[in-house]
């Protein structure tokens, strides 16, 4: 990923930093960097990209793998194509401007932290995209290898940082699934574009059959090993533009995106009630259950999300009194 600009330096280890997020928290970061930092540089101007590797070059605290591209264009294609640690990202760029540069990057690649690199008279901009996500921001003509370097240190631990407080808030602690907060999140932005591009949706909401008994005979412990056994399964289940969350207990929900038809869900629903009917071996026992699914879709069911998992629920209990063990429409016979 290397540019071939031959930025390999000594690695620092054990060096405690402390710094304070903008929440006010603060947080100690001890430097153990066993590895080259890969870092992409979005800048269009031929000079400042080459003063800053020369400043980079100075950097004697760590190893650096540097890459250039000089669109946004080109900036996302190497984004798709390899790994990076950090992105130093100039917002004045040929096919972009703005926060919207900014912007762009973190809804790519929400997950590689960015420092953006500007211009004093552009301090205000900078502080502006502090506010919308950018770790950090380096002045042009006013920074070395060291400045550098620690700008880069601080924004990956800044991002990892945040990236555990935001873990915490959205996903379920147990089974690493979205939690209810980010499942209705993400089905809001869903809908929204299924109403956009007229598609269809489907809402999965699973009970499991056959929980409770286990989690009552074997043990908190087993019941919550048997969780993420079945969380695990869920996923195998999906392609990765579903979402799988758990919304409580041994309840979950699947949101089910781009479908063209109701066969498209029993597909779907047919191979978790497979899955969920292989026996689990959970800590030495030999664990079967089962599930119930209730579905529902847009727009056919309702256009509100609210309504769509309050008819998939429907439908689940439909399930149940059925005799448990398969799926369920909500249709106008429930309706």
């Amino acid at each position: 990923m290397a540019d071939g600009s031959g930025l390999n330096q000594n690695t620092a280890r054990g060096r405690h930093f402390t710094f304070q997020s903008r929440s006010g928290r603060k947080y100690m970061v001890t430097q153990t960097i066993s590895k080259p930092v890969d870092v992409l540089l979005v800048e269009d101007n031929p000079g400042d990209a080459r003063l800053f590797r020369e400043n980079l070059k100075e950097a004697g605290s760590a190893r650096y793998n540097l890459t250039c591209a000089a669109h946004l264009a080109g900036a996302l294609s190497h984004l798709d194509a390899g790994h990076y640690d950090v992105v130093v990202l100039d917002l004045t760029l040929p096919d972009s401007m703005g926060i919207s540069t900014l912007n762009s990057v973190r809804m790519h690649s929400p997950q590689v932290p960015v420092i953006l690199l500007t211009t004093i008279n552009d301090e205000a901009l900078a502080l502006t995209a502090i506010q919308n996500g950018a770790q950090d921001y380096l002045i042009k003509g006013q920074v070395d290898g060291s400045i550098i370097s620690r700008s880069i240190r601080y924004a990956i631990e800044r991002h990892q940082a945040g990236e555990r407080e935001n873990r915490m808030a959205y996903f379920d602690a147990l089974t690493s699934l979205p939690n209810r907060r980010l499942f209705k999140d993400r089905l809001h932005q869903a809908l929204s574009r299924a109403h956009r591009y007229e598609e269809k949706l489907a809402l999965l909401f699973i009970d499991l059959d056959g929980f409770k008994p286990v989690n009552d005979s074997l043990g908190h412990n087993t019941g919550d090993l048997l969780l993420q056994a079945v969380a695990r399964r869920l996923e195998g289940c999906l392609r990765k533009s579903d979402t799988v969350a758990r919304i409580g207990g041994d309840e979950f929900t699947c949101i089910l995106p781009h479908i063209e038809r109701a066969g498209d869900v029993n597909i779907v629903a047919r191979k978790i009630i497979s899955e969920l009917n292989r026996p689990f071996d959970i800590s030495g026992n030999r664990i079967q259950i089962s599930g119930s699914i209730g579905a529902s879709l847009f727009p056919d069911d309702s256009a509100d999300g609210d309504e769509l998992i309050r008819n998939a629920d429907t439908a689940m209990y439909h399930a149940k009194k059925h005799g448990k063990n398969n799926l369920q429409f909500f249709g106008d016979s429930l309706k």
